[in-house]
């Protein structure tokens, strides 16, 4: 069944019938004839399909993948492709590219300007590091990338160090003039349908019914099906972390962005926001949802794994209103099934707050980076006091059919030294209690080796002082 949508497209009010899970990027190629939004990989890899979405109340733009997006989620948004940037000649960040010779075939080029332009709207302090990595899930197979970094570089040189409003924006022609009218013109928007639509409510599922909030995985896996489905969806980034009686409450739609950037978890753990980057490209982690990861129940998903080694607990709420909170760990039964009934959904995340110090890391192996599946991940805390340790957490992805959580090293751990000889007992320990097989990602046998690398990453990391490389090394352990 379709529905009625309001947005705004670039400068243009659009209100139109459509399927509310169709992809915006056949929104636009197809039905609307916006022909500079490319279709490329269709899995959110390239960025040849990259949009600016904008929402109120504060109009927070976010670039991510029109072909990763549905349709029915742009009610009351603002929509800015690449023509939505052009003027009677190329803008600053364009004539950039033409400078440089940034740009040959030209098919990448709009994701590359859109992905630079959502990040200088984001609203944070402007870096150059920061810049070129916004741009790390777009593709180039013709110039390389060191003509783009001296684009970039010249476009935004008289921002850095400030965080830019719009009028600074478009004062430097980085973006038209029309976008300080977007906010007044969204509120406009809105005031003419007051109610959310049928499908943004939740509402007990027929068995035929999907619930979206980022999509990432579901318009990989069902893209055809979604297409012509009525889903109900969940609104990515549309609430804070919050912090409320000694618990950090993240809610089950936070972006893997909003999670990386939140100030809260950056205070808590050191070296958050860096760590983070390896989960997804930049335009992937502002549309990935916490909550998806989760239900997606993959034995290797990121979100879990480094929330099973922090102590988290999950908590569910029915059609009803009726909650659940428990531990994550209890969440995952078995590969791919789920503690969640039929008429429920996570809600949030919850962390203890911690006021003592805590060292922690995250790492994962995969054949890039980014924006690829690990073979095999995870994360550990660890809380010492007179050099030993107090208490541990540790979570493996890819060595058993779930998210797992290390029980058997942990309590080994408790209580000993911070020493080699404790490092190399409990990677023992840790190859007699995890189960992995052989799959398309790597042998049973590569991944053990793999779980003792990561282990000996996180002592690497963390207690530096008391184990080298070399001696891991000489263990075998790397």
């Amino acid at each position: 069944m379709n529905k009625c949508c309001r947005f705004i497209l670039n400068d243009k009010e659009i209100e139109l019938s459509l399927s509310p899970g169709r992809p915006v990027l056949d929104l636009l190629r197809k039905d609307l004839g916006v022909y500079g939004t490319k279709e490329g990989c269709r899995e959110g890899e390239c960025g040849a399909c990259t949009v600016i979405l904008g929402r109120i109340p504060q109009v927070a733009y976010r670039p991510m993948p029109s072909c990763l997006m549905p349709a029915g989620q742009l009610n009351n948004t603002h929509l800015v492709t690449i023509e939505g940037l052009q003027g009677e000649r190329p803008n600053r960040l364009q004539q950039a590219f033409i400078d440089e010779g940034a740009t040959q075939c030209g098919f990448c080029t709009p994701g590359f300007i859109l992905s630079l332009t959502g990040y200088l709207l984001g609203g944070r302090t402007v870096t150059l590091q920061n810049a070129v990595e916004a741009l790390d899930g777009n593709l180039c197979r013709c110039t390389g990338y060191g003509s783009i970094r001296r684009a970039v570089a010249a476009a935004i040189e008289p921002l850095l160090g400030k965080v830019p409003s719009l009028g600074q924006l478009i004062e430097l022609d980085l973006i038209p003039a029309y976008f300080a009218g977007i906010p007044r013109r969204l509120g406009n928007l809105r005031a003419k349908s007051p109610a959310d639509p049928p499908e943004l409510a939740f509402e007990p599922f027929d068995g035929n019914q999907l619930l979206i909030a980022g999509g990432t995985d579901l318009y990989v896996q069902q893209g055809d099906v979604l297409d012509q489905s009525k889903p109900w969806f969940l609104i990515p980034e549309s609430e804070p972390v919050r912090v409320k009686n000694g618990m950090i409450e993240i809610p089950a739609t936070a972006t893997m962005e909003q999670l990386r950037q939140d100030p809260h978890l950056i205070d808590q753990f050191p070296g958050w926001r860096e760590k983070l980057r390896v989960v997804a490209s930049h335009i992937l982690r502002n549309r990935a949802t916490l909550g998806g990861n989760l239900v997606n129940a993959s034995p290797i998903a990121d979100c879990a794994v480094l929330l099973l080694a922090l102590d988290a607990r999950i908590q569910l709420v029915s059609s009803k209103g009726a909650r659940r909170r428990f531990p994550l760990e209890q969440f995952f039964l078995g590969y791919k099934e789920l503690d969640l009934n039929s008429d429920e959904r996570v809600e949030s995340l919850l962390l203890i707050k911690q006021d003592d110090t805590r060292l922690w890391n995250y790492a994962k192996v995969s054949k890039r980076e980014r924006l690829d599946i690990a073979s095999c991940n995870s994360a550990a805390i660890f809380k010492v006091n007179n050099g030993a340790f107090v208490s541990v957490g540790l979570a493996l992805g890819g060595v058993a059919p779930i998210p797992f959580t290390a029980r058997r090293t942990m309590a080994w751990l408790k209580g000993k030294p911070v020493s080699m000889e404790t490092f190399l007992g409990a990677m023992a320990v840790l190859q007699k209690e995890i189960s992995p097989i052989d799959d398309v990602r790597g042998s049973a046998d590569y991944k053990r080796r793999l779980a003792c690398a990561l282990m000996a990453d996180h002592y690497l990391h963390c207690f530096s002082h008391v184990c080298s490389y070399d001696e891991f090394i000489k263990a075998g352990m790397l």
